[in-house]
């Protein structure tokens, strides 16, 4: 999103990392992305959605969500990405459900007016896990979880099959069952 609103990536991570720091709550961050981002002059709910509809899956994960369902797995997405974003993933690669934890929040002109980012991304996603097998009647142990950032670290240990695809996080890669490189990779996981 940030790209596509030609607004720097640089100083959205600045914000980020800052939040993430403490030297910023993570309110004020939103604050200022939101700020930025209405700076731009594209921050409309319907730019945004075209720059979302825009954004294709990587090939390879196509490819994989594809084997998987062959093989009777049931593909869910649990992201801390924003809504908009995460539904055109799924809807993409038509997997069988999704869940986002950040959201947008427009005016009723259809201009953005804030950021909804919850920093307990670990917690959240431990939280709708469980929801799910408990809706699909599945035991924490058969839950294969894939990830690649350190907001997926509560959620590998609390399922023990954590694929690290990837990943620059030491935490993550630590308490991962399995590290990789690529998602094709996946395949001879499973």
């Amino acid at each position: 999103m940030t790209k596509g609103l030609n607004c720097s990536i640089q100083n959205h991570i600045d914000i980020f990392y800052r939040a993430k720091k403490g030297e910023i709550s993570f309110l004020e961050g939103e604050r200022m992305l939101t700020k930025i981002y209405q700076e731009s002059g594209n921050a409309t709910k319907e730019f945004i959605r075209k720059v979302f509809s825009k954004t294709e899956p990587r090939h390879e994960a196509k490819e994989l969500i594809s084997y998987c369902k062959k093989k009777g797995y049931k593909i869910y997405l649990i992201s801390g990405a924003i809504d908009i974003y995460v539904e055109e993933i799924a809807k993409k690669l038509k997997v069988d459900g999704f869940y986002a934890n950040s959201s947008l929040e427009f005016d009723k002109e259809g201009v953005l007016s804030k950021i909804h980012y919850r920093d307990n991304q670990g917690e959240i996603k431990v939280e709708q896990l469980r929801e799910l097998i408990e809706k699909l009647r599945i035991k924490m142990d058969e839950v294969v979880f894939v990830g690649d950032s350190e907001n997926d670290i509560e959620i590998f240990k609390e399922t023990g099959h954590g694929v690290a695809v990837n990943s620059s996080s030491e935490e993550l890669k630590s308490v991962a069952w399995k590290n990789i490189s690529s998602l094709e990779q996946i395949k001879d996981i499973l």
